[in-house]
């Protein structure tokens, strides 16, 4: 009953995790400072597709995480991630394929700082 709800409840909010983004190699679609929105259940459920925007981890330095674009899927998962301005992005193009292993979720929206022009 109750506890079964509040367990569903608490995997769900589990699922989506927020980051700020740091670095300029996914301008304009992603600029330092904005905050995003991570489904870090997307990739347990389903391989990452062409075109969407990932976090992964840093295989240089697993603490640091980085937000690329997949811009293709390898046999065994492994994705290929790049950055949108490749002059200010250290990605697939000199660290090679990212296995499943470094994938930490998709981004699904971006939640701050709003649009311009939009209505506060």
């Amino acid at each position: 009953g109750a506890c079964a709800l509040a367990l569903a409840a608490v995997r769900r909010l589990r699922r989506y995790r927020r980051y700020e983004v740091a670095g300029a190699s996914m301008t304009p679609a992603l600029r330092p400072g904005d905050w995003v929105i991570v489904d870090a259940s997307a990739y347990r459920e389903a391989p990452p597709r062409r075109g969407e925007i990932a976090l992964a981890r840093d295989p240089r330095d697993p603490s640091r995480t980085l937000v690329k674009r997949v811009a293709a899927v390898e046999r065994g998962g492994a994705a290929r991630l790049l950055g949108d301005r490749p002059e200010a992005s250290t990605d697939s193009r000199t660290l090679g394929a990212f296995p499943p292993s470094l994938l930490l979720g998709r981004v699904r929206w971006r939640y701050w700082p709003p649009p311009a022009g939009a209505v506060r």
